[in-house]
């Protein structure tokens, strides 16, 4: 990290100092030389943006904006902090977005949401909340709840002209000799989810798509700051509902940094076995529903049956099967009182899937339908992944050796054997073959946390009644921390600022995957037709839950 550094200190900075051994943190003096910093280090290999984060510290009149800048390959990751005034009319500073085209929608959220104008963007406009707050910026601190309910309704107009202006484009388009026109997939397509995608076409080519978002925005980054620190466990827990566990993971490690706390080994191995049940039962929708997309719905009706199995693991330890509430800071929720009965419980779900895993491959894994169409249908290459921040399992498709468990390990995944899980081609069905691959590798690393926790217990290391979460304040200490976890669709990075004996965050920032995946929507169907939609969204494995926050 001393080359990072070292470019660092050539500008003018507040400080420079080590943060983790993967991270730089850094902030600079004046925000005029954001630009020439971020090429600076994009020259040394950091070419990505995975998120941009405002906090608004209204008593002193500035918003601070992080940027958290990551060199996939190498392992160099820069977290850059810049000050901005706080006065809508001086509220700017320079687009990162030419330099990092991934920096593009973490950017026109923090205008919708903070007011940030960010100066040269290829198209700056508000984004992802709903025409109800446009202009307000609903995550500044001074933003009136009260008046903007009465407010709402007056907009309604606007929405309907809006529409009807569409709709007329739309049919005088279809007036004209030619076959161009523009379709609306989804909100209510069966294959979308809540999303609406605007594709122009030509007759069935696709000439452009414009991912239209925000159909479940909930303000989680905004409700976490109206709970105390155990409570936000509800928002981030609902960034979507198919992993449940690993958000928890997230923000728990964020707020024991920031509080000191280390928690126990049994935890720690724990919390493995949770996130990877979470991984498997969300791998196991992606799989059925990728099938679904090609209307073989035979597969889905399979992968709920798996599925049933792990949700029986996850309402065995927690009582719930969707919103298990099993983690929170200081460790995991629950003792495990009959650890032997909660492991059998384990062992029988995993013998499920091995039982079926050879009938899945020859059935699905080998269907020519499934491979004429996927196979070399929407390739993304290794430049593809760090221009726009592919992340997980759509990376690693490509051949991106990237995972943040092996990269920044966290629980104890430094503790279990583990490789990264690959395809090569960077196709729809390599993108379908992986997370068949990792529902392997997170069966085999939950085998091997129950190994270590029946050791531990046998050696008197560990107590499953006591050792499951460790007191913490119930007031914390002024701080910010940055957490990272490999949720089932890829990185999942939060940003936790505090205030001195605060309950409550004063800022939380939840950056998903699938913003960037779906930000890459047009670049993948572009040249397409109609028919590849479905299937092609279907590879990206996109969950409009943390899509939409």
């Amino acid at each position: 990290m001393e080359n990072i550094k070292n470019i660092l200190n050539k500008f003018d900075m507040e400080y420079v100092e080590d943060y983790k051994p993967t991270w730089v943190k850094a902030k600079l003096k004046n925000k005029e030389d954001l630009l020439e910093v971020v090429e600076a280090l994009k020259e040394a290999g950091v070419k990505t943006c995975s998120t941009v984060s405002p906090t608004d510290f209204i008593d002193e009149n500035k918003i601070e904006v992080n940027y958290f800048l990551e060199d996939l390959f190498n392992k160099k990751n820069v977290w850059l902090k810049v000050d901005v005034e706080r006065d809508l009319d001086k509220c700017e500073i320079d687009s990162i977005t030419p330099l990092m085209p991934s920096a593009d929608w973490h950017e026109l959220e923090a205008y919708s949401t903070f007011g940030v104008k960010f100066k040269g963007h290829p198209n700056l406009r508000y984004f992802l909340i709903s025409r109800d707050y446009y202009g307000k910026f609903p995550f500044r601190k001074d933003f009136d709840w009260k008046a903007h309910e009465e407010h709402l309704i007056q907009n309604i107009n606007d929405i309907t002209e809006e529409y009807f202006e569409e709709y007329d484009e739309n049919e005088e388009n279809l007036g004209h000799e030619g076959s161009r026109t523009v379709l609306n997939w989804g909100p209510t397509h069966p294959a979308s989810g809540p999303i609406r995608l605007k594709v122009y076409v030509n007759g069935e080519n696709i000439e452009r798509v414009e991912p239209d978002i925000g159909y479940v925005w909930r303000a989680l980054e905004h409700l976490a700051e109206r709970k105390d620190f155990i409570g936000t466990i509800v928002a981030v827990e609902r960034i979507c509902f198919m992993d449940n566990p690993n958000p928890m993971i997230c923000y728990s490690q964020a707020v024991e940094e920031i509080a000191g706390k280390e928690i126990t080994d049994f935890a720690k191995y724990m919390r493995v076995i949770l996130g990877e049940t979470g991984r498997i039962a969300s791998h196991l929708i992606s799989m059925g529903g990728f099938f679904g997309t090609m209307g073989l719905h035979t597969f889905m009706m399979w992968c709920l049956d798996i599925r049933e199995y792990f949700l029986d693991v996850l309402e065995d330890y927690s009582g719930a099967r969707i919103a298990t509430a099993c983690v929170e800071p200081g460790g995991v929720r629950y003792p495990l009182n009959d650890y032997k009965a909660w492991f059998e419980g384990i062992n029988k779900a995993i013998k499920k899937f091995e039982d079926t895993k050879a009938d899945i491959t020859d059935i699905f894994m080998k269907n020519p339908l499934m491979n004429t169409r996927a196979k070399g249908n929407g390739i993304f290459t290794l430049e593809d992944v760090a221009e726009y921040y592919l992340a997980g399992p759509i990376a690693r498709a490509s051949g991106a050796k990237i995972d943040v468990r092996i990269d920044e390990p966290y629980a104890a995944y430094d503790k279990l054997e583990m490789d990264y899980v690959n395809c090569d081609t960077g196709d729809a069905r390599d993108r379908l073959l992986i997370i068949f691959k990792e529902l392997e590798q997170a069966m085999d690393l939950i085998k091997q946390a129950m190994a270590k926790i029946e050791e531990g217990i046998e050696a008197g290391e560990m107590d499953p009644k006591k050792d499951h979460l460790v007191k913490m304040p119930r007031r914390m200490p002024a701080g910010e921390a940055v957490s990272r976890i490999e949720w089932a669709r890829g990185e999942i990075l939060m940003h936790l600022v505090t205030q001195d004996k605060s309950t409550s965050p004063y800022r939380l920032k939840i950056k998903a995957p699938s913003v960037n995946h779906t930000m890459m929507l047009n670049k993948l169907l572009k040249g397409k037709t109609l028919s590849d939609i479905p299937l092609l969204y279907g590879s990206m494995h996109i969950c409009q839950g943390d899509l939409d926050r």
